[in-house]
């Protein structure tokens, strides 16, 4: 993971010229649904780019797309055989997760309700795929990480159709231009890879500090930080030669706010390093079928 998104031992995900249209939507789901995402994204700790990314590989942007299974015979009689919206979500999946059974197709048709529930599964999963994005495509794609050893499959994670690797191929094409066109937009999400890759932002900071070891116990300290700039001369990196072996002043965590703890706890489970979130370590691990 870089800041210009995943790149394997071949290089950037290529994607098919029939599919560039998905890159090209992005700035358009943004002006559309960003607003909706940035909130869910806020409320649920999860970063932008895999909103973003759901919604125009599973939708195309359309509110009221749907699909139907094998099995299907109506809406009230087999809710979990149809997806609705722009994540596609089960009608079953949405009244399970928010222990609703009056949810249904009209309502998954509204882009807050479905952006939500995007966001709600994205972060019940998460001790799953801990935000990598290959995990979150196969997850996402078939209900939870099985192994799949298809020739054509290089991620070796079960996607449809099987055997191969064209979902996940998609969703990291998609997800890459994201995180490209989030860390150039002026407005940028704090809840975002961008955001964590920004030049202005302590891992970025922490990386470039001479002699700084991931194993020193206050390496705690750097993946737990905000943006440098929404705290600043609080945090700073220590301005003697010890900076590498000191790290960071800690004593301003006391004083931070509930909504700078969130940012905290994302830019932790961003960096897949010591996630400290209680309410997070108490989430259930259950995978659960979105598609």
């Amino acid at each position: 993971m870089t800041a210009d998104g995943i790149v394997t031992e071949r290089g950037p995900v290529r994607i098919r010229p029939r599919e560039q249209y998905r890159l090209r939507s992005i700035p358009r789901a943004w002006r559309k649904y960003g607003g909706l995402i940035r909130a869910a994204a806020r409320r649920y700790r999860v970063p932008a780019e895999l909103f973003l990314t759901i919604i125009i590989n599973e939708s195309a942007l359309n509110p009221r797309a749907y699909k139907v299974y094998r099995g299907y015979v109506s809406d009230r009689q087999t809710p979990d055989r149809i997806s609705v919206g722009l994540g596609q979500i089960l009608i079953s999946t949405a009244r399970f997760m928010l222990r609703d059974p009056s949810i249904d197709r009209a309502w998954l048709e509204k882009p807050a309700n479905n952006i939500r529930m995007i966001g709600i599964y994205l972060n019940r999963q998460y001790r799953l795929t801990r935000f990598d994005p290959p995990k979150v495509a196969a997850a996402y794609n078939a209900g939870g990480l099985y192994r799949q050893n298809g020739r054509a499959n290089r991620w070796k994670m079960r996607n449809y159709p099987v055997g191969r690797s064209v979902y996940i191929d998609l969703f990291v094409a998609v997800f890459d231009e994201a995180v490209r066109y989030l860390a150039t937009h002026p407005h940028r999400p704090r809840e975002s890879f961008a955001a964590l890759f920004a030049r202005d932002s302590i891992v970025a900071a922490c990386a470039h500090a001479p002699g700084f070891r991931s194993s020193h116990p206050l390496a705690r300290a750097v993946v737990r930080q905000p943006l440098a700039h929404e705290i600043g001369s609080d945090v700073v990196l220590a301005s003697d030669g010890n900076a590498g072996r000191r790290g960071l002043r800690v004593d301003y965590l006391t004083r931070l706010s509930e909504h700078q703890r969130a940012r905290i706890s994302l830019q932790s489970r961003i960096s897949g390093r010591f996630p400290d979130d209680p309410a997070f370590r108490a989430a259930p691990t259950a995978s659960l079928r979105a598609r």
